[in-house]
């Protein structure tokens, strides 16, 4: 930025080069040589591609616009409109350009002075502006009302013992919930075996494609698996100003999804950064409301631990019918 004039950012679909050979996700910079002379702040054009004309496989087999009742639409000549929302963003950015307005959801410019350390569309997004700078007196930042562990544990030094492993694919995602662990000698345990977990920590899932989606793997720890060690994919929130059982419903909400997903930088594994995930936004309900929320979650995690009881006596009674029987 102090050697050239940022045009625009334009991002690209995921499947935008997988006839080509890739599946990296990529966005388009379009940048201005400036040498050195003194760059005054002014606008940058961001926009989203979604529709590319193609398929995301390795043919690209082109795609066409349909009518309502599923027919192909023509052009003038007779031709098949191919389905792209590519030129009606460079129409948005000649407004844009000539200084007129431009109505398209998927464009938006912004004053260079906003810009940080990164250039990409959803972490710029009206949306999540809208929430980064939400400082109204019933929100507080992730960072501020808890401790996020990150410091790798003491056992991992040891030469010799059985360590319980978690990674990112043992939480059940629904649930809050470990489903699974691993034993692993400590020198068997993989690189990115770091944090030891505690009763009552919230584990957050801060790597891979699934982190700020529907598929984000957030969890509760028991009493059961207090002391396992869990993989650097997770950051670990312990001694929390306000009730865990309110954190996790937050974290399982859009407004937590949304700051995750815009937050991520990386291509082959998409990953939240310490200094980032500490600026979440956290939105605290009047008490009345709160007190609800917590009290629902404990009645959720009651029933589950009630279900899993149930179902272990049922598997007692029909272990001791079946072996009665065979003698």
């Amino acid at each position: 930025m102090k050697k050239a004039k940022i045009l625009a950012v334009i991002n690209l679909p995921q499947e935008t080069f997988i006839p080509y050979g890739t599946g990296v996700k990529t966005s388009i910079l379009f940048l201005e040589k400036r040498g050195d002379a003194n760059i005054q702040h002014y606008s940058i054009f961001f926009g989203k591609i979604t529709k590319l004309g193609y398929q995301g496989n390795k043919n690209g087999t082109p795609l066409y616009k349909k009518n309502e009742y599923g027919q192909y639409s023509f052009d003038n000549n007779g031709n098949k409109i191919i389905d792209e929302n590519i030129n009606d963003l460079i129409q948005s950015y000649k407004k844009y350009h000539d200084g007129k307005e431009f109505n398209n959801s998927r464009a938006f410019s912004i004053n260079s002075i906003k810009i940080e350390n990164r250039l990409d569309f959803d972490f710029y997004s009206p949306e999540m502006r809208n929430i980064f700078i939400n400082t109204k007196n019933n929100t507080v930042k992730l960072g501020d009302i808890c401790e996020i562990v990150k410091t790798k544990s003491s056992k991992l030094k040891k030469d010799t013992g059985l360590i319980e492993y978690i990674e990112l694919s043992d939480i059940n995602t629904n649930s809050f919930e470990i489903i699974n662990v691993t034993p692993y000698n400590i020198h068997d345990l993989p690189s990115r075996a770091s944090f030891e977990i505690k009763e009552g920590d919230i584990m957050t899932a801060v790597a891979g494609n699934s982190v700020g989606t529907r598929r984000h793997a957030t969890a509760l720890v028991s009493k059961k698996y207090s002391g396992c060690i869990c993989t650097n994919g997770f950051r670990i929130i312990r001694n929390s100003e306000i009730s865990p059982y309110f954190l996790l419903f937050y974290m399982k909400n859009e407004k937590f999804l949304k700051q995750m997903y815009a937050l991520r930088t990386g291509a082959a594994i998409p990953s939240v950064s310490d200094s980032d995930i500490k600026n979440i936004i956290i939105e605290i309900p009047k008490d009345d409301t709160m007190n609800i929320i917590i009290e629902k979650m404990q009645k959720i995690f009651s029933l589950r631990d009630k279900a899993q009881k149930e179902f272990e006596s049922i598997n007692k009674t029909f272990c001791a019918i079946l072996g009665a029987e065979d003698i």
